[in-house]
């Protein structure tokens, strides 16, 4: 679990399904990241199960409402976006109904944080498709930077055409010269181990 000024980035849940399940099936969030809306809620309900399974599969919760409106990952990257050395991938998306408030910056900032700090890595990237501006400007301000560009990626969703994906990254250089991450305070807590403990 980590927690910054407005968040809990925790793992998921089966009884977040009905949070959860309000924006999978949003026309904007999951056809941004690659894939189509869901319209069975069966079949979000399989894929919340599977993502209770991934340990660094954060559920994003606001802590004034403790509502779960989106998600954070550090994944494997793929073939696309692998580079040297220890890796992650972030992978994210957000309820389109909290767009635009600074929600999705703050939990990267958080899991770039974490990444380097609690699990050692030599770099996290992330990658966008070039129609989606908002994804690119938010890992911007987590400090990630363009190095890479796929062409013909996938077909984006509202065009009907193949378009560009871009990577950016972040090395553990960059993480400790950015004067974001000097002055950033998180809190991460191992909620698997403090019960082993108490146990």
């Amino acid at each position: 679990m980590i927690e910054t000024e407005r968040l809990i980035l925790r793992n998921y849940r089966l009884d977040d399904l009905e949070e959860y399940w309000e924006y999978v099936q949003m026309p904007n969030v999951g056809p941004r990241c690659g894939w189509p809306a869901y319209t069975d809620k069966e079949k979000a309900k399989e894929r919340l199960k599977f993502e209770t399974t991934r340990p660094l599969q954060f559920a994003i919760e606001l802590k004034d409402t403790h509502k779960v409106v989106g998600s954070i990952e550090l994944m494997e990257p793929d073939e696309n976006t692998k580079t040297e050395g220890n890796t992650k991938e972030i992978g994210c998306l957000l309820n389109e109904n909290y767009w635009g408030k600074g929600i999705m910056t703050e939990a990267m900032r958080a899991i770039v944080k974490y990444g380097m700090d609690e699990l050692k890595l030599d770099e996290i990237v992330a990658g966008y498709f070039t129609p989606n501006v908002a994804s690119g400007k938010i890992q911007l301000k987590a400090g990630l930077k363009p190095f890479k560009t796929v062409k013909d990626m996938i077909v984006w969703y509202e065009t009907g055409k193949y378009c560009d994906g871009v990577v950016c990254k972040i090395t553990r250089q960059e993480y400790l010269d950015n004067p974001i991450y000097q002055n950033l305070q998180i809190k991460a807590k191992d909620t698997k181990l403090r019960l082993e403990e108490k146990l």
